[in-house]
């Protein structure tokens, strides 16, 4: 499981990050909202990465790739839960915790400060999944 600002290392930079993804041999799952999300930030995102807009297409694509994406049905009886186990975080994050709850996901990977030390959902961070 991971969420965008994980996915979004990943395009702005050749990184450890983009290394796990595509050879880290990690089973990656994540809500369609994800994909919905980055492509809605492409231009901030090209002007960030500093590579052509097909390069960065590329990536996404690629990258993509090697994610399973799953549709909200998948997940959405969980919502509920998941907004309860966010609290006052960004409910944006939702689909996320949802659907790591729906799959039950091993943990959560994220850089993502408001989810750390969620109740009943394990996060990573970049630098546990490389020890």
């Amino acid at each position: 499981m991971l969420d965008a600002n994980v996915l979004i290392a990943a395009l702005l930079r050749d990184s450890t990050t983009r290394k796990l993804i595509a050879m880290g041999g990690i089973d990656l799952h994540a809500p369609a909202y994800l994909f919905e999300e980055t492509q809605e930030h492409f231009g901030e995102l090209l002007d960030r990465s500093g590579i052509s807009a097909s390069a960065l297409a590329e990536v996404f694509r690629i990258l993509r790739g090697y994610i399973t994406e799953h549709p909200v049905e998948v997940y959405e009886g969980h919502l509920e839960r998941a907004m309860e186990i966010l609290g006052d975080s960004d409910p944006r994050d939702a689909p996320y915790v949802a659907l790591a709850l729906a799959i039950e996901a091993d943990a959560l990977w994220t850089e993502d400060r408001g989810l750390r030390n969620l109740s009943g959902v394990r996060t990573l961070r970049t630098h546990e999944l490389v020890r």
